[in-house]
């Protein structure tokens, strides 16, 4: 253990505001476990599918909503330039949201429930006012993450996570149904919008810049390929993630999907907030390696031995013991869960690990092929699902599973490859 913590303080150190950032996310990892059997109690498993469908939704639009313009505040070399991306961001994000509200009035309601069933209609409306507040979230928060601000962020996120929990939970007591979920989404986004404002308008202020059509053009032109193969391959690989949600929902209903989305709930939002952590360090760590001794290798072999020992050590018994677990802590109507979810661990396990590594494509400028990467993982998916026939749900899952997690594989040895070029 001392050789571990010997190579990870070697190059790029974590400093104590990356520490603050990481047990932050860390702590908030516990938070949905505490809060889950009380939600779980509140929402049945009709409420939990219906939500399903509706954050899948969410994702797939929200993984182009800023034509993946917000990694420019990361990437440009200047302040000003920064700031002219972080604007032309929010514009095009805003823009989206917009654009979502005209087709949601003009659709007919037939087309919505034949490819998201009836329950979704209800929370439909609510659609553009959760992409407008992802998109702008997420511009201020890579602009955080420029300003190396992780202690700050490591704060807002324990805020963010308990008022989620709280605000679900309150809702869930009045009785209401899976809109609870969206409100309880859309006051924490609030929340965190106005906790990062006052650092981004107080920055944008004090920075000289200038912005209007032709700095927005210029600046788009500069980051185009971002645009034309980062943002497909960033739909591309939403699609296929959410893809069993769509799947189980049509085949199965709303209720068996519930069941799948709690267990899925348990094992991946804990693995989002340190994912995302650890990619937000480690995407600083490797632009700043690569700008300065032309690769990333260091820096990639650091964070494979943590990815690795984390889900060597963690990830795989939480898996494992899902299935003994659930019906004690949520209740009987749950016990479908844990066993739904034990068929996705070699997928979960190896996207775990790649999830931070693969940032190299971008930092490398390698859009093209990351887009390919994932046009074949949406192939797969729909592969698996689709051509390759199995008697239960078990056992597609478990070729979803096994065929992804391949693909998966093949990722990490490409992301190994560009590190070292």
């Amino acid at each position: 253990m001392k050789s571990l913590r010997g190579f990870l303080k070697a190059n790029n150190p974590f400093n104590m505001s990356h520490s603050y950032f990481m047990g932050s996310a860390a702590f908030v990892q516990i938070i949905p476990l505490i809060s889950a059997p009380i939600i779980a109690r509140l929402y049945s498993p009709d409420d939990f599918g219906t939500y399903a469908v509706f954050f899948g939704v969410v994702a797939i639009i929200s993984s182009f909503s800023h034509f993946s313009l917000q990694n420019a505040i990361l990437l440009a070399p200047s302040d000003e330039e920064a700031a002219r991306a972080n604007l032309l961001a929010l514009s095009v994000s805003l823009g989206v949201a917009i654009f979502s509200a005209v087709v949601l009035f003009c659709i007919p309601e037939p087309i919505f429930i034949n490819l998201f069933g009836t329950n979704f209609l209800k929370l439909a409306p609510w659609l553009p006012v959760t992409l407008a507040l992802t998109g702008i979230y997420t511009c201020f928060y890579n602009w955080w993450i420029r300003r190396n601000l992780y202690k700050q962020l490591g704060l807002n996120q324990l805020i963010l996570g308990f008022s989620t929990a709280f605000v679900q939970i309150g809702i869930g007591l009045v009785g209401l149904d899976a809109i609870g979920f969206v409100w309880a989404n859309i006051v924490g986004n609030v929340i965190a919008v106005m906790l990062l404002f006052s650092v981004v308008f107080r920055d944008m202020r004090v920075i000289e810049h200038c912005f209007d059509l032709n700095y927005a053009f210029n600046t788009f032109h500069k980051y185009r390929n971002l645009a034309f193969y980062t943002t497909p391959a960033g739909l591309i690989n939403s699609s296929s993630s959410y893809l069993p949600d769509f799947y189980i929902n049509s085949l199965f209903g709303p209720s068996l999907l519930g069941q799948y989305s709690l267990a899925n709930r348990m094992v991946n939002m804990p693995l989002g907030f340190f994912s995302n952590t650890v990619q937000d360090i480690f995407r600083q760590q490797a632009s700043e390696e690569y700008n300065r001794e032309g690769n990333c290798e260091k820096t990639f072999d650091k964070y494979f031995v943590l990815m690795l020992m984390v889900s060597i050590i963690v990830l795989v018994p939480f898996i494992l013991i899902l299935p003994y677990i659930f019906p004690i802590i949520f209740g009987d109507q749950w016990s479908d869960a844990g066993r739904l979810i034990q068929p996705l661990i070699i997928l979960i396990v190896i996207r775990f690990v790649s999830s931070p590594l693969s940032y190299i494509w971008i930092i490398k400028g390698h859009q093209r092929l990351d887009m390919f990467w994932q046009l074949g993982l949406l192939i797969l998916a729909i592969a698996s699902f689709s051509l390759i026939p199995a008697p239960t749900i078990e056992s597609t899952l478990w070729n979803y599973s096994i065929i992804c997690g391949f693909w998966y594989g093949v990722c990490v040895s490409v992301s190994y490859y560009l590190s070292r070029r």
